[in-house]
């Protein structure tokens, strides 16, 4: 960012915190893991979360009515609140991967309602995340698993268990509470009316190290038969412990104790952001949560969109930037929640992202349509981007470097230079200069 530009203050409301001084305590200090549940409870209540002592199922069943009622400021009456809790909640042919999908993509569902009439309900509010509701529990026991199993902390967001977090004293290894989290997958999470599958993060911690993964980042997966039948499944291979993250300051600077990773991920703000916005399932319906350098840049690329609007300098350098990530570290899903999100920004007409020939698009897309299917428009030619570049509904347009050279030198005089478009380059070292690339920025 330019000097003319460069940052006073920050937004409070970023994901990732941009400084954080951790909370000093003596390291000595024992603390058995009932001691380290009670803390932790007692700073989410500190950080405006609703603590709920509740230990049967229909005490949570009882709260998710009350609360999404609270959300859509409706009242259901007892026949539709069972009808739509049986069909559209509590489905006995939704298995993980479905209810993922509810939450991510499909979360305003129908009710049709005692009249016939037919309403929008919404299990989480996207546009605005402070609507959401915010209650833990602990020490819930399912009814109906395979064996009595205890959960430690639950996060409910609108009375549905979205984040689950499970604890060992100081001293264990954090491996130890991801095994257990993928004992109670095979056990008890289906167990019930099978709520629990509907937890999208997962957090694990030692007090000393905490790490965040996704839902479907687990060692083992259920048979939907066995899930069924209430039986223990047949082990399957998927991912494992690698696949967690530790969460880390702008400057990444690793959070990893206990009470430092729930001042900073457990904010309300932070929590609500990241299961609304950077989350991402894919079409293999692999849910995927963003590292925090991938969040701090896609965040830092739309604010640095903003400013080059509200600035109007557009196509200086003043109103571009660039991010630099090492091989391996997500640069693909940071391009494309990147373009997502600005592809919805009020005022932009379009999101150009510009490989070189030598990538080929048609693997770029492949990756895109990976992320979600149909997101994005490829070109095989330059008629067809001149058609997507006509398109309104065209929001995203993956094209070469080379292929949009050519229009520009075919189309002088194009409504599209009248255009708000946003570029992103890929690749920003290999081929993004010289003659071509001056013509484009012209």
């Amino acid at each position: 960012m330019s000097e003319q530009y460069k940052m006073v203050a920050e937004n409070p409301q970023s994901t990732v915190v941009s400084d954080f001084e951790p909370i000093y305590r003596k390291s000595t200090q024992y603390q058995s893991e009932a001691e380290m549940e009670q803390d932790f409870i007692s700073q989410l209540e500190k950080q405006g979360y609703e603590y709920l002592p509740f230990k049967t199922e229909k005490e949570l069943i009882d709260n998710l009515r009350r609360q999404l009622e609270r959300l859509n400021d409706y009242k259901f009456t007892d026949k539709e609140w069972q009808s739509f809790f049986a069909d559209k909640i509590a489905n006995r042919n939704y298995g993980i991967e479905e209810k993922t999908a509810i939450i991510q993509e499909d979360y305003i569902q129908l009710l049709t309602r005692d009249d016939g009439t037919v309403k929008n309900i919404y299990l989480i509010n996207k546009d605005n995340i402070h609507n959401n509701s915010l209650q833990v529990i602990n020490q819930y026991t399912p009814d109906g698993g395979v064996r009595e199993n205890r959960y430690d902390v639950t996060i409910l967001v609108n009375g549905l268990p979205l984040v689950h977090v499970e604890l060992k004293r100081r001293g264990v290894d954090i491996k130890e509470a991801f095994n257990q989290i993928n004992r109670y997958n095979r056990e008890s999470f289906w167990a019930g009316s099978g709520l629990f599958e509907y937890v999208q993060l997962f957090v694990i911690s030692n007090g000393t190290q905490t790490k965040y993964y996704s839902n479907t980042t687990r060692a083992s997966h259920i048979a939907e038969a066995s899930k069924r039948s209430r039986k223990q499944g047949k082990q399957q291979t998927s991912n494992s412990f690698e696949f967690t993250s530790f969460w880390a300051s702008r400057d990444n600077k690793v959070i990893a104790d206990l009470v430092d990773f729930t001042a900073t991920f457990f904010a309300k703000h932070t929590l609500l952001h990241i299961l609304t916005k950077y989350c991402v399932l894919t079409s293999e319906k692999l849910l995927l949560v963003m590292r925090p350098y991938q969040i701090a840049a896609t965040e830092s690329i739309l604010q640095q969109i903003r400013i080059s609007t509200n600035y109007k300098k557009y196509g200086t350098i003043e109103g571009g930037g660039y991010v630099w990530h090492t091989t391996g570290s997500g640069k693909t899903l940071t391009s494309f929640k990147t373009t997502r999100l600005a592809s919805r920004m009020e005022g932009i007409d379009k999101v150009l992202f510009v490989v070189d020939r030598k990538d080929l698009d048609y693997q770029t897309m492949k990756e895109y349509d990976r992320f979600e299917k149909g997101a994005a428009n490829s070109n095989t030619s330059t008629a067809v981007l001149k058609r997507q570049l006509e398109d309104p509904q065209a929001r995203i347009i993956i094209t070469t470097i080379q292929k949009l050279s050519v229009f520009i030198g075919k189309n002088r005089t194009h409504e599209v230079y009248g255009k708000h478009i946003v570029f992103i380059f890929d690749e920003c070292h290999r081929s993004q200069f010289g003659d071509m690339h001056t013509a484009i920025i012209k």
